[in-house]
């Protein structure tokens, strides 16, 4: 009897499942097969001329992640396609980094980001270190799946190369943000990092260390399991890291605490006085700094992202693009000069500058919030404050419902065909369904409700200057769904 092949599918990021399960060592080979495949496809006449290209992979500190990376090495090169292997672990900015430099074909990293342990996954990366495109990812889906014919296998010739991808990145983000081991305010920073037990283990302290910042780090030791946390940088997340970067506070204002998903491209922070502050706050800060230094450019961001960046970006007459969720949207705007991108980010941390590369990455975007707070000598909350000349002027919420299939069913028709009894329907002044349903109300207010396409849940966003309305707002959702 034939065995039935799990189905592969990407989501938002990469294909992910539990280990064992969905993501196993075949689903691996498929996928990099599939990848092979689709990059020998697009030479000349579909030749695939064997080592005209290369493929960078690198992988986390998950369980058995280079032994899937390897798994993944092992297809490729079966394909006749050159290989370039990661000495050790690597966040996925860094695998990004060295695919655009290096000129490779494509990027693998073998990661599953923020989901807890018993996950693992695979990101793809394009050739301008960003995460593959969209439209290439479905036709690498469809070879995955067997709708798509397969190239055939090429010679392997064994050609994998292990190379350091850490080195040249940790230069180039120095020469980058000018962070040179200078005296003076350096002195003054401390900076306490939590990397969750991820591929950003001893990245931002190797970075520090050269530039003379004094620097902590927790949760710096390699364990699959991530004990007692989620490998997010979310506020729920960090209690420990809020807690110490508190006591550093005290005795030191520009004490800061920064924390990176499990592959370190997202990025939460924590200001002197232990507060967690999330993307939209760090976007925010960065974003104003390169404008008031008179970069120039346009502005792209998620359609969940806040509307502080809507401000900022009328304050400089910079035009500002919203795409659907997903990072890889995000980067499909910065690729090239066609829409001179100046930075672009996401809700969930991922935030990137273009003239870097178009891909989001935790560690830069530290490095980016020290520079500033050593420029103009103030912590972060003092930067918000003087971002926005007052205190942070918005509400912003984010729920997730537990919804099944048949409900989500039913509220999307209903969305659909405006019978849903949203909050406040006569102040609705416009709606954005690019991704999900997003109501724009006149006061400024939103509110976005966005089923999952993966999963039985229901994501329910809402922002606003009146700091009760967002939760009026995701109530009156939650009520109605109830009828």
């Amino acid at each position: 009897m034939r065995k039935t092949q799990i189905r592969i599918n990407f989501g938002t990021d990469g294909f992910r499942g539990v280990i064992g399960d969905s993501f196993t060592f075949d689903a691996v080979k498929r996928v990099s097969a599939s990848l092979a495949a689709f990059i020998k496809g697009k030479s000349p006449a579909g030749s695939g001329n064997s080592y005209s290209s290369s493929i960078a992979i690198g992988y986390d500190t998950r369980f058995l992640s280079k032994e899937f990376a390897l798994s993944a090495a092992t297809a490729i090169n079966s394909a006749g396609i050159k290989v370039i292997f990661s000495r050790d672990f690597c966040p996925s900015p860094v695998l990004s980094y060295f695919v655009k430099k290096n000129k490779c074909e494509a990027g693998v990293m073998v990661t599953a980001s923020h989901n807890p342990f018993m996950f693992n996954g695979i990101k793809f990366k394009s050739p301008y270190g960003s995460s593959m495109l969209q439209k290439d990812v479905r036709i690498i889906e469809k070879i995955a799946n067997g709708d798509s014919p397969l190239s055939g296998e090429g010679k392997s010739r064994d050609v994998i190369n292990i190379k350091d991808f850490k080195k040249d990145y940790v230069r180039h983000l120095i020469d980058f943000t000018g962070l040179e081991n200078k005296k003076g305010a350096a002195g003054r920073i401390e900076v306490v990092f939590d990397p969750m037990f991820g591929a950003g283990i001893g990245y931002l302290p190797a970075i520090l260390k050269k530039t003379g910042i004094r620097h902590t780090s927790i949760n710096n030791k390699l364990n699959p399991l991530f004990p007692g946390i989620n490998p997010e940088p979310i506020d729920i997340n960090l209690s420990r890291l809020k807690s110490i970067v508190k006591m550093k506070g005290k005795e030191n204002r520009f004490a800061v605490g920064f924390a990176m998903d499990g592959d370190a491209d997202r990025i939460g922070a924590v200001d002197s006085s232990g507060n967690f502050m999330d993307s939209h706050k760090i976007f925010s800060i960065i974003l104003y700094y390169l404008l008031k230094s008179g970069k120039s450019g346009n502005v792209v961001k998620t359609v969940s992202v806040s509307n502080s960046i809507n401000d900022i970006c009328e304050r400089f007459n910079v035009k500002l693009f919203e795409v659907p969720i997903g990072f890889k949207n995000v980067a499909e705007l910065m690729i090239g000069n066609k829409n001179n991108i100046l930075m672009g980010g996401e809700e969930s941390g991922g935030i990137g500058i273009a003239s870097h590369m178009p891909e989001r990455d935790g560690i830069l975007m530290s490095l980016m919030l020290i520079k500033i707070m050593k420029e103009w000598n103030k912590n972060l909350s003092e930067l918000l404050n003087e971002v926005f000349g007052r205190p942070y002027p918005y509400v912003y919420i984010r729920k997730d419902l537990h919804l099944s299939e048949e409900k989500k069913d039913i509220l999307i028709g209903k969305l659909k065909k405006s019978v849903f009894n949203l909050p406040f329907k006569s102040e609705i002044v416009s709606r954005n369904f690019i991704d999900g349903f997003k109501y724009i109300y006149k006061d400024g207010s939103w509110l976005l409700i966005r089923p999952s396409g993966t999963e039985p849940l229901l994501r329910v966003y809402a922002e606003s200057a009146d700091k009760n309305k967002p939760e009026k707002l995701i109530l009156a959702v939650e009520k109605e769904l109830e009828t």
